[in-house]
């Protein structure tokens, strides 16, 4: 047995699993990332992870490493969410970074398995304008997800 069959078996038995990008219409999901930054120029990186912050698609003019980013902003709308809960507050919508080159929103997506929609832009962009159009994308995105899973 070659050594690659050795380590798919090894792979398979110890849970691992199959890539994120093979779980989803990654087609589709781009789509919708065209469209998004079609309406608004000046996105910067549209990026769908999962919850455990495995990168399903991106659509970036950065040069950011996208398996790493999914990672981190994960744990960033992870944390946000917690802080909500542990202040009392309602569930969190989303969570923002700000800063003086640009503005970063993360949205939860409540698909069959949490998704995580990461959403740049330039400082061009206020932070209004994107969270409106992270938010338009998110929801085109659980309708994509939707009429997969139907």
């Amino acid at each position: 047995m070659q050594r690659s069959s050795i380590h798919q078996i090894v792979r398979n038995a110890s849970g691992e699993s199959q890539p994120a990008r093979q779980l989803y219409d990654v087609a589709a999901i781009e789509a919708v990332f065209q469209q998004s930054r079609e309406r608004e120029r000046g996105l910067s990186l549209l990026m769908l992870s999962t919850a455990d912050g495995r990168a399903v698609a991106e659509d970036s003019s950065l040069g950011v490493d996208g398996r790493r980013l999914a990672a981190m902003a994960n744990s960033f709308l992870t944390l946000g969410e917690t802080v909500s809960r542990e202040l009392a507050l309602s569930d969190a919508d989303y969570a923002t970074i700000c800063t003086k080159l640009g503005n970063v929103v993360l949205i939860r997506i409540a698909a069959d398995k949490p998704l995580t929609l990461t959403a740049v832009a330039s400082h061009e962009v206020n932070m209004a304008v994107l969270l409106f159009h992270a938010r338009e994308c998110a929801n085109r995105l659980d309708a994509v997800l939707r009429d997969r899973a139907a």
